[in-house]
């Protein structure tokens, strides 16, 4: 089979909004990646106390969770970055009992808390359950989440996804012309393509 190629021209027919939403994601990413740095953002930046003790009581509920259920239903609460480290540490421990119940969530979830905590996760976990992800996502029925699967399908470095990804870049410019949903599509694009970002 012929290797997908893109249209002509296609990248500057199609240039990534700065400051769109997956941009804006992109760096909150790297942010929570960073131990080292969120610990000093701690120390150098004084919270207001009632943040501090959410902040810490989120932290204790993550390091003493250990039912698959219970862990997969802390991401519908939106995950602090200061504890985005912390959570991913306690969900990759698990990972092979709390995928089903992730992806069977993903499927049907309109929250969008839960759906950004989950491209986190799946930025992370093996590679089997990404593309348990690709074969489900006829099923996703938030086109948020369908977006953002798109958007995980680049960062992982699906490159056997290119046209289809393309196919779904013009569905969601046709159909959410309102919404910035192409743009995490096509940060799949420019990331399967060796593009850089912004």
């Amino acid at each position: 089979m012929a290797k997908y190629k893109l249209p002509k021209e296609f990248f500057i027919n199609n240039p990534l909004e700065k400051y769109s939403t997956p941009h804006i994601f992109l760096e909150y990413i790297a942010i929570g990646d960073d131990e080292e740095y969120i610990f000093d953002l701690e120390k150098r930046t004084p919270l207001d106390r009632k943040i501090a003790q959410q902040n810490m009581a989120q932290r204790r509920a993550i390091e003493e969770a250990d039912d698959p259920a219970v862990i997969v239903d802390l991401m519908r609460k939106g995950i602090s970055v200061y504890n985005t480290s912390a959570f991913i540490r306690k969900f990759m421990a698990h990972q092979s009992e709390c995928m089903p119940l992730l992806l069977g969530r993903y499927m049907t979830s309109g929250q969008d808390l839960f759906i950004e905590m989950a491209v986190k996760v799946l930025i992370k976990v093996d590679e089997v359950y990404v593309k348990q992800l690709r074969e489900m996502y006829d099923q996703i029925r938030s086109p948020y989440a369908r977006a953002c699967a798109c958007f995980v399908f680049g960062q992982r470095g699906m490159k056997d996804t290119l046209e289809f990804i393309v196919g779904e870049y013009e569905k969601f410019k046709r159909q959410y012309p309102d919404e910035d949903f192409d743009q995490f599509v096509l940060t799949a694009i420019y990331q399967l393509s060796g593009k850089p970002l912004f």
